[in-house]
């Protein structure tokens, strides 16, 4: 989703965008196509030698001025072979753990203003880090419409991505099923499990409604009054658009990133996903529902963070960059 609204920007700015990937959902590879970007499918191991040397076949068909990389398997090797090649090398990166960095931008919106981690490892890249660089899609940029604190925020969205490793969406619902004042909407990204749609759909109750892979997710995020996530890009999506958050985590970055945001009022942290407790789920739930005053305080919080220009921010910079390079 990072790497679309990336695309967008770039579209926004008269440029043309190709995704080259070895694995792609059906349901995204039709958003992909339908809003404009290429789609080269790669037939390599993710991140492997042959990979690389595909990549830069690609991206020499296309003509590329830039290659954008986002995972992590993708290591140094990876990047330093696109960018032998002589291509300006974009990387979005979450935890700055790779040896060392031979791009010419990294984006990273999760550690605000802290270059150590990647001046350590050696970078000599433009570092573009922290919420002013979040990449949003377009939607989420047309925000034009001031959101609505409800007296009683009772409108409760629950989405834990793309996908759903640890499964844990089934027991936050059925947590919530319980709490027949709540209207709760479970959200099933692209990539979730199709092996446990069934048991979603079986989730659908007189308060729960079960929705996969919604065309517009900033109208159903617009329309709650409080999320309960598992914090990633979906976290600065909420942000955006002014809806109370909730957040669980992962990993050790997630769980720096809602320590951090919990300590400023921008949201509830939750702990990791492994240490679910429905009681305190609820709990929480409850409390958020009739605390209209804290709402209010985190959309103004929460917006005045995120507020969504973050993809022209990083499309100005590479363009000064590649210019510099040509």
């Amino acid at each position: 989703m990072r790497c679309l609204a990336l695309a967008h920007a770039w579209q926004d700015a008269g440029g043309t965008v190709c995704l080259a990937a070895a694995e792609v959902p059906d349901a995204l590879s039709s958003r992909l196509i339908a809003e404009g970007v290429l789609l080269n499918r790669i037939h390599a191991n993710p991140g492997g030698p042959e990979d690389a040397c595909v990549t830069v076949a690609q991206a020499r068909q296309l003509g590329a001025s830039w290659v954008v990389i986002d995972g992590d398997r993708f290591g140094s090797d990876f990047l330093e072979t696109v960018r032998g090649a002589g291509f300006c090398v974009l990387l979005i990166d979450d935890f700055a753990a790779r040896e060392f960095f031979p791009v010419d931008l990294i984006v990273n919106p999760n550690l605000d203003d802290n270059e150590e981690p990647y001046r350590k490892r050696g970078a000599t890249a433009r570092l573009l880090m922290g919420p002013s660089y979040v990449l949003l899609r377009r939607e989420f940029r047309e925000r034009s419409i001031k959101r609505e604190i409800r007296q009683t925020g009772n409108r409760i969205l629950v989405t834990l991505g793309g996908s759903d490793p640890e499964n844990l969406t089934p027991k936050i619902a059925d947590a919530l099923a319980y709490c027949s004042e709540l209207e709760v909407t479970v959200v099933a990204g692209t990539a979730y499990d199709k092996a446990k749609a069934n048991e979603l759909q079986e989730l659908n109750t007189n308060n729960v409604r079960v929705v996969f892979n919604p065309p517009n997710m900033a109208q159903v995020m617009r329309d709650s009054d409080q999320a309960i996530i598992a914090a990633g890009g979906t976290l600065w999506e909420l942000l955006s658009m002014g809806c109370a958050v909730l957040s669980y985590s992962r990993n050790v970055v997630q769980t720096r990133v809602a320590q951090a945001l919990s300590q400023r009022g921008v949201l509830v942290d939750m702990g990791e996903t492994r240490y679910f407790d429905k009681g305190t789920l609820t709990l929480a739930v409850k409390e958020m529902v009739d605390s209209h005053v804290r709402r209010e305080h985190m959309t103004n919080l929460a917006q005045t963070l995120v507020d969504g220009w973050g993809t022209k921010r990083v499309v100005a910079a590479a363009a000064t960059l590649c210019h510099r390079r040509v």
